[in-house]
């Protein structure tokens, strides 16, 4: 079975499970609610370049991406 060509159009098919499962990490982490680690995600430049397919970084996994993320809060 041939697998769809990701584009820029359909790469937000591969984000919401990963950006899922990173809200909750950092919700426990930063020990912040859901919502605000929702509203710190989807503002950052580590989902910025999530979101673009030409960065490639939605084939990493959650966790990888979750420690990009935390260096940049950390920052």
């Amino acid at each position: 079975m041939m697998r769809p060509k990701v584009t820029q159009q359909n790469v937000h098919l591969f984000i919401p499970d990963k950006v899922s499962k990173i809200c909750g990490q950092l919700s426990r982490d930063y020990n912040m609610t859901v919502n605000q680690a929702i509203a710190k995600v989807y503002a950052s430049k580590v989902y910025e370049t999530l979101s673009r397919e030409s960065s490639k970084l939605w084939q990493e996994g959650w966790v990888y991406i979750y420690q990009l993320l935390k260096e940049e809060i950390d920052k």
